[in-house]
């Protein structure tokens, strides 16, 4: 079995180069490695002719769907294993997959990722265990993948239309091919003994922006699927048979209009006492929304991370919430499909 291991990069900054360390030190060793440089300005191409990988360089920045395209295009392997610039594979990775792969029904394999960050700061904790949490949360066979470590059978990966190339940014692009995998038919393993180092930072400006650019993102793709279901039978469901979206949970999308219109009830309260205890009520079934992760978040990290990660939860819904309004009214409104 030959597995061709394929990695966009864009300004990948010395994160890329530990990434690339990573991948000289799995036994066995991919039988390929590409690094697709997507345009970068910060020298990330020489950086990767420094290693054992063929470095294909193409006009961009053209987002990291293209990237991954053009490599797969490039690729011989029998089996295409996706990850990213900022993304730390074990060694035994390869091995793993092996197993995962000598089984007939297995279509696409998906990793999760690891509770080690190598980042202290409370929003990069945060979001690497929230990422760890509703991946592990899904069944043994899912709908969705995240190219922070996403293996797929070549022919089949052509077949079902691969990533959705319109997608210019880094963002629900990796989404996308699960649902064409899901639509062909293929079946997508959940393999939770795979896990990846995020190896990402983020600072609470940066949480905003990547959660409101996702939320926008994913409405936008909610709307498309939506639109082509209307034309084709064979276009992909929005939710699957739980009535999850993706890797969000009802729960997760519940938040949001809790939030909301607790949020409008408290203030409220300043002008008329009565719209209190509505404030009251919503903030206990957000609360109740949130109990799961927090509960998580207590056995992880202990419970002062735990209590302040509620107002990060709370912030988290009212961005998205922002997130989804608008990428549901520049579809409506401006047509703006991606």
């Amino acid at each position: 079995m030959n597995f061709s291991l394929i990695i966009p990069v864009y300004n990948g900054g010395e994160t890329f180069r530990e990434t690339l360390d990573a991948v000289q030190q799995c036994s066995p060793p991919p039988t390929e490695v590409f690094v697709v440089d997507d345009g970068s300005t910060d020298g990330s191409d020489r950086v990767a002719a420094e290693y054992r990988v063929r470095v294909v360089s193409i006009p961009g920045p053209s987002g990291p769907a293209t990237a991954r395209t053009r490599g797969a295009e490039a690729a011989q392997g029998d089996i295409l294993v996706f990850t990213d610039a900022d993304v730390l594979i074990p060694g035994d990775l390869f091995l793993l997959l092996g197993e995962d792969f000598s089984r007939e029904e297995v279509s696409a394999v998906q990793g999760t990722f690891s509770d080690e960050c190598p980042f202290g700061n409370f929003c990069s904790v945060y979001k690497n265990l929230y990422n760890r949490y509703v991946i592990n949360a899904l069944p043994e066979w899912i709908d969705t993948t995240f190219t922070s470590l996403t293996a797929v059978r070549r022919e089949i990966f052509f077949a079902c239309g691969g990533f959705d190339c319109n997608i210019s940014t880094p963002s629900v692009e990796d989404r996308t091919l699960g649902r064409n995998l899901v639509r062909f038919g293929a079946k997508i393993l959940l393999d939770r003994r795979i896990e990846v180092v995020h190896h990402k930072e983020l600072t609470l400006l940066g949480f905003i922006r990547n959660q409101f650019r996702r939320s926008r993102d994913l409405a936008r793709l909610l709307l498309r699927n939506r639109k082509d279901k209307g034309k084709s039978s064979a276009a992909p469901k929005s939710f699957d048979p739980k009535g999850r979206f993706g890797t969000n949970a009802p729960s997760t999308m519940a938040r949001i209009p809790v939030a909301y219109l607790g949020t409008a009830a408290l203030i409220a309260s300043f002008l008329w006492s009565g719209a209190w205890p509505l404030a009251m009520i919503c903030l206990g079934i957000f609360l109740g929304l949130a109990y799961p992760f927090t509960r998580y978040l207590v056995r992880e990290e202990g419970l002062g991370f735990a209590f302040v990660s509620l107002l990060l939860n709370f912030l988290d819904a009212v961005v998205s919430g922002a997130g989804v309004a608008w990428g549901m009214f520049s579809f409506i409104v401006f047509g703006r499909r991606y």
